[in-house]
């Protein structure tokens, strides 16, 4: 937890984005109240915890929008439209911005849960003006989701079940944000608006408890994101992206099961021969599958719409839909439908051509 607080807050307090010292806080936000309101925040936007204890959930603030069990990505992108009222309601005391951020220290930091959470545009500016011959970059893109659900079966009246996407608990500490995730921003052929992910911290191993007690481990990410939008000026309020992104296996080849079985090393199986022989149908298919470790990559899509920008600073924020599939225990169980949603915040700025992507 420290570690990841250093990797994601020290290169952010020592300076400001621009290059230049941070400027001093306003009157109005001294150092104090700044700290005051920061550590209450932490908590107010921690999902459902691994003790059971109740939420210290900011209502206004969850990202509880109203979606049918069993939409897609695609329809859920319909529903991005109301996701700026929900999360956006939340109280001012209870976002923090880059600049607070910055004006941090990391003995402030620490222990706090603000090394997890992503700043937002305090206030609506100019609109980003991109132009369609010049390159550009997003630097800093920061996910920080807010709501985790999973899609499994739920059992209704007269015996009925339907699949339904369910609230979890969080299982894992606060590190499942994304941060520091960067990429190219250019106009392609047809005149779309693209993003690629190319780095940064783009991964975050998580799990989630089901309401039964079932835990889900997944493989948050957005790894090899290429979202598009239709935007032929730059970004503003109501700019949505959308795209299509990897989700690497939750295991490496190397990972050795309890009973020794890898993919690239350890043993090949765990039963004797004679037990292959005992069963001829059902038995062996399970068998297999746990003996046949893989290194599984599947897909996952993507939407977020930009509610808030500033022209002068380049910075946008908004709220994302996500869905991708759980573990697989390198292919021995079938994987749960991920549905992922929170806030996320990026800096628009002129490509140097230095970047190596």
């Amino acid at each position: 937890s420290a570690s990841r607080a250093s990797s994601m807050i020290l290169p952010l307090h020592t300076r400001d984005l621009s290059g230049s010292p941070p400027d001093s806080p306003p009157a109005m936000f001294t150092r104090s109240a700044c700290l005051a309101a920061v550590a209450a925040s932490a908590a107010a936007f921690q999902p459902t915890l691994r003790s059971g204890a109740p939420a210290k959930v900011n209502q206004r603030a969850t990202c509880a929008v109203s979606m049918s069990a069993q939409s897609n990505v695609k329809v859920a992108a319909a529903g991005l439209a109301a996701l700026p009222l929900i999360i956006g309601g939340a109280d001012a005391a209870n976002a923090l911005t880059s600049k607070d951020i910055n004006n941090l220290t990391y003995e402030e930091v620490k222990g706090t849960g603000i090394a997890n959470r992503c700043p937002e545009v305090e206030s609506n500016g100019e609109d980003i003006v991109l132009q369609q011959n010049t390159k550009y970059k997003i630097t800093d893109l920061c996910i920080e989701p807010k709501s985790f659900q999973i899609e499994t079966e739920v059992q209704k009246k007269r015996g009925e079940s339907r699949r339904e996407f369910v609230d979890t608990k969080l299982v894992t500490r606060a590190t499942y944000s994304l941060a520091g995730v960067e990429g190219p921003l250019f106009y392609d052929k047809d005149g779309s608006l693209t993003f690629q992910e190319k780095e940064g911290l783009d991964y975050a191993a998580t799990t989630v408890q089901l309401p039964g007690g079932e835990r889900v481990p997944f493989f948050f990410t957005i790894k090899e994101l290429v979202a598009k939008a239709t935007a032929p000026k730059g970004i503003s309020p109501g700019t949505e992206f959308g795209g299509t992104f990897t989700v690497p296996s939750y295991r490496s080849g190397l990972f050795l099961d309890p009973k020794g079985r890898g993919a690239t090393t350890g043993y090949d199986m765990a039963q004797a021969l004679p037990a292959f022989e005992a069963d001829g149908n059902e038995g062996q298919a399970e068998l297999f599958k746990e003996n046949n470790k893989v290194f599984q990559v599947t897909d996952g899509s993507m939407e977020f719409a930009v509610n808030k920008v500033d022209g002068q600073t380049g910075e946008f924020s908004g709220v994302f839909v996500s869905e991708q599939l759980s573990d697989t225990d390198m292919g021995s169980k079938a994987p749960k439908k991920v549905l992922i949603k929170g806030i996320v915040y990026g800096k628009v700025s002129t490509a140097s051509g230095d970047e190596g992507y």
